[in-house]
């Protein structure tokens, strides 16, 4: 193991206590902030005739709940489903989808349609541990979001990171395959980082 790599261990160990240390109802408050921050924030992006292509990712008990994003109708929701190798795919869900239980307690959808790159707006709302300023994610260790952002970024509109402030690091040890976001949005509001 790098010294890099052990120091991402170290740091998702503290912060997963950190946001384990969150009670329910500040978990709940702080998510209805951040998903108000998130909203207003994507309003440009909507437009009257045409929706938005939303790439989110169905939340854990002790992460920011993204519920709220699967009934708003300015948004095709799209989630990420596992495929071998630590790749992933994102697939369009509505209320006919039926969902299957994965790893960690993670849900997925059993069928949906493929997202595939369009002339409409698409933004990826990413989950993650922990977060700078510059827009570094450190994320559970697995790959998947930065191996799919390595090839797929230069086809999003924007890449918005939500976290509890709590999850927040001076500097983010990062390494070649690691892939910053433009945006992250806490209960404190939004914060644009600078474009790499």
């Amino acid at each position: 193991m790098t010294e890099i790599s052990e120091l991402k261990q170290t740091y998702r160990k503290y912060l997963t206590v950190q946001r384990k240390q969150l009670s329910l109802a500040q978990r709940e408050t702080y998510s209805k902030q951040i998903i108000h921050h998130l909203r207003q924030y994507l309003t440009p992006f909507v437009t009257t005739s045409e929706k938005l292509q939303l790439l989110t990712y169905c939340s854990l008990p002790v992460e920011v709940d993204t519920s709220a994003l699967f009934e708003d109708e300015r948004f095709d929701v799209f989630v990420p489903r596992m495929l071998p190798e630590q790749h992933l795919e994102w697939v369009e869900v509505n209320e006919k989808t039926v969902w299957k239980h994965i790893d960690f307690g993670v849900q997925e959808p059993e069928h949906g349609q493929r997202w595939q790159k369009s002339n409409l707006k698409t933004a990826l709302i990413a989950p993650l541990l922990g977060f700078d300023r510059s827009g570094n994610r450190l994320g559970m260790g697995k790959g998947f979001f930065d191996r799919w952002l390595s090839l797929h970024a230069q086809e999003l509109d924007d890449q918005v990171g939500l976290a509890f402030s709590c999850q927040e690091l001076p500097k983010v040890p990062m390494e070649q395959h690691d892939a910053p976001l433009s945006t992250i949005i806490t209960e404190h509001g939004v914060l644009a980082c600078p474009i790499k």
